[in-house]
């Protein structure tokens, strides 16, 4: 599997906020991003379990098939975990590239770009876990 991780948010490096992203949580953001989109290509549901927050939302915005217009579609953990048992993510390419987009205190933001998707995942720090809180995801076209 070829992964790429960047980010623009190094160890000692400033967030643009004054706050000093460390090594522990920088290595911690990255694991939970990484949990999240391998179990969902490797259909692992425990390690997709680890990594969600209780109160997920995962979202994403798709056209009405009857009326032809935009509605939200939201997905909660245990639908994401249910998916990702039946495997429903092991049909795509493995490759991807991860990427911390931000990060303030308790809270960040990355993007995974992968085969098949796109998302913007909202990170936050529960005790000494990072766990997936919010997603907005978009199907790339023609997957």
């Amino acid at each position: 599997m070829r992964t790429i991780a960047t980010d623009g948010v190094a160890d000692g490096d400033w967030n643009g906020v004054g706050d000093v992203v460390s090594d522990l949580d920088r290595d911690g953001i990255l694991e939970a991003a990484r949990d999240y989109i391998e179990s969902w290509l490797e259909g692992d549901p425990d390690r997709m379990g680890r990594c969600l927050h209780p109160d997920l939302a995962k979202r994403s915005v798709e056209i009405d098939a009857e009326t032809e217009e935009p509605v939200v579609d939201t997905m909660s953990r245990e639908e994401m975990v249910t998916a990702t048992a039946a495997g429903y993510g092991r049909r795509y390419e493995k490759p991807y590239e991860l990427s911390i987009l931000d990060v303030f205190q308790d809270i960040a933001t990355v993007r995974i770009f992968s085969s098949a998707y796109m998302d913007y995942l909202h990170v936050a720090r529960f005790g000494d876990r990072w766990l997936m809180l919010n997603m907005l995801w978009q199907r790339r076209p023609g997957r």
